[in-house]
């Protein structure tokens, strides 16, 4: 049955015994065991009064506030078969009606229960190092700054910074990655996550409701308050059905004169399946992603996803990893790699570009020595300059060498459209170069491949050059690929798919991408965990796995596949029903039997949503 709260908790003991004795009363009416001393079945009449008290109750709640509902219009039924005697009928419906409320409560509460036990998975008590001295204590009495001791088998109980210690985290109910991550001094760990081997040293940045795990369960918290369209619409088909069942019933009293017809037409005509099942199917959907690490703000962007029919990418931080590495190195005029790579480094090793630091990280990690430059000249935009023991190092652009009048032999490597070339040049001579590029994600063709054989058109839009955008894009087989694009030119492609009656899902990297991801249909951003991602996109993936989001996308359709199921059967089952009852071949027992199962039916439909995993690529 439709209830005006979904939120009361499951049933208590009193509703358990009073299903029982209704139950009783049953089997005693259809045996007849007491009729020798008992004219009429008023014990089934006394049963259906008392037993059904919940119905009626509720019912009248909705008639002082002037609302149309099931409830309502079940309690008119209850009453008008009692009139006529038929208390069995009466008592059968009244049963059935609360058994069906009863696993309904149950459903429901299932799935609150899910987001309290995301509630209830941080550590209550740590273990705290203060003053040399380990104690034990209240999480919420832990300061940020303060250091905890994380032991195998625990849960972090705060977001951190490992200290100290070497073991592997399970971080799934953060990022949804299934394989735990290796964790060493200086990693970043997040509250809600399992330590699996060593004992580690975290030192606290944030505890409870401000760390990641916290914000995570406060949106989880308000999207399953919000009201998603669909849900709205759900409860406007209830009100509509419980007003059409009403003129159905007075037609057929009207046309057949037959009480016991225009009782079965009442009370086959339910709403109850379409009404508690779609805000189920949304709950389920919400709590299914995020259990996959996705994050969505409400019903209303997983009904928004289901519609989309266009992906549009950022590149750097989306698409690729977002920091260079050098792929190459090439040694000219007699010197050999090492010698090309460390004379780079020399001169880079406190630069700040992106091209720069991979050069410096690969020199260290061949455990080359950096030894200390004088004289460091910048050329912005081209490269820089240093003295290195008497010796003139440069490095940068082929117009640098060209404006400092350094022959280039016509071998050198040019800069290509998905590469960075950095040439290095020792006294006034060209000894080698340096290829770098930004690496594609590992999954980023898989997921390309995904949505594309799902029907939905990609498009890559990027900073970068136009060649760097084409190659790329060529690379990963989207649709469209367009460079050389500012923060508000992307903006004004998402606005011109718009217009075009496109439905647009951005992808991003929730920071430079958030003006695009506002102008989106739906806004998805590659979150890694940050705070920047959770505030400004409505949905987050929290791993930069792009294949959550072809994750997403198939949990949004296939709820909305389930709540579009729930809605037209719910529809199709009462006009039968009201057909056959109208024609009178549906007594009235047989009317309840119909209407309480196809509400099961429907509510188990969207129940199966928490349990279900997302479809594999097509």
């Amino acid at each position: 049955m439709e209830s005006s709260d979904h939120s009361e908790p499951p049933a208590h003991a009193a509703e358990y015994v009073r299903l029982g004795l209704m139950g009783l009363v049953i089997v005693a009416s259809l045996t007849g065991w007491w009729r020798h001393w008992m004219l009429r079945d008023w014990l089934a009449c006394t049963a259906t009064l008392v037993g059904g008290f919940p119905i009626f109750k509720e019912a009248w709640e909705n008639l002082r506030k002037r609302r149309m509902t099931m409830e309502l219009s079940m309690t008119i039924a209850l009453v008008a078969a009692l009139c006529i005697g038929q208390f069995l009928t009466a008592l059968v419906i009244a049963f059935f009606v609360l058994f069906a409320e009863l696993l309904e409560g149950y459903t429901v509460g299932g799935g609150r229960r899910a987001i309290q036990n995301l509630i209830d998975a941080l550590p209550r008590h740590v273990t705290v190092r203060r003053n040399g001295e380990e104690r034990e204590m209240e999480a919420r009495e832990v300061a940020p700054g303060e250091m905890i001791i994380v032991r195998p088998g625990e849960r972090i109980p705060a977001d951190g910074v490992v200290s100290k210690g070497h073991s592997f985290v399970d971080q799934s109910s953060i990022t949804g990655e299934s394989l735990p991550i290796e964790k060493v001094e200086e990693s970043k760990v997040f509250a809600g996550t399992i330590n699996k081997d060593g004992v580690l040293e975290v030192r606290v940045e944030r505890i409870g409701r401000d760390t990641t795990f916290g914000k995570i369960i406060e949106i989880v918290e308000q999207a399953e308050k919000s009201k998603a369209p669909v849900e709205r619409i759900a409860d406007r088909l209830a009100a509509g059905l419980v007003y059409f069942a009403f003129s159905a019933a007075v037609f057929t009293l009207i046309v057949t004169r037959n009480f016991t017809s225009t009782i079965a037409v009442i009370i086959v005509a339910g709403a109850c399946g379409v009404a508690a099942g779609t805000p189920l199917a949304i709950l389920a959907g919400i709590g299914s992603a995020a259990r996959r690490g996705i994050i969505t703000k409400g019903g209303l962007y997983l009904e928004q996803l289901s519609q989309v029919n266009t992906i549009v990418l950022d590149k750097t931080g989306t698409l690729t990893l977002g920091a260079p590495e050098v792929t190459a190195i090439s040694a000219l005029d007699g010197s050999d790699e090492n010698e090309v790579l460390q004379t780079a480094a020399i001169a880079e090793q406190h630069s700040e570009h992106p091209l720069g630091e991979a050069i410096v990280r690969h020199s260290r990690a061949r455990k080359l020595l950096l030894r200390e430059y004088s004289n460091l000249r910048y050329f912005p935009g081209k490269g820089l300059a240093c003295s290195d023991s008497g010796s003139e190092i440069l490095v940068g652009t082929r117009a640098l060498f060209q404006e400092c009048g350094i022959p280039l032999a016509e071998s050198a490597p040019r800069r290509s459209a998905s590469q960075s070339v950095v040439l290095v040049g020792r006294d006034r001579r060209l000894i080698g170069c340096v290829t770098l590029a930004d690496q594609l994600r590992t999954e980023s063709r898989q997921a390309i491949s995904d949505l594309k054989a799902r029907g939905y058109r990609t498009v890559l839009l990027t900073g970068d050059s136009s060649e760097t955008a084409r190659a790329v894009g060529g690379e990963l087989g989207v649709d469209e690929a367009i460079g050389d694009l500012l923060p508000e030119q992307k903006v004004e492609k998402i606005r011109e798919l718009l217009r075009k009656g496109r439905k647009v899902a951005m992808v991003g990297d929730g920071v430079n991408d958030a003006p695009a991801l506002a102008e989106a249909t739906v806004g998805v951003a590659m979150g890694q965990g940050s705070d920047v991602a959770l505030e400004t996109a409505d949905v987050t993936l929290m791993t930069s796995d792009l294949s959550r989001l072809v994750e997403v996308l198939a949990i949004s359709k296939r709820c909305y596949r389930v709540i579009m199921f729930n809605f037209w059967g719910t529809i199709g089952v009462d006009t039968v029903g009201i057909i056959l009852a109208f024609f009178g071949l549906l007594a009235p027992i047989i009317a309840a039997l119909i209407h309480v199962g196809s509400e099961l039916a429907f509510i188990l439909n969207s129940a199966r949503l928490f349990r279900q995993q997302p479809p594999g690529p097509s």
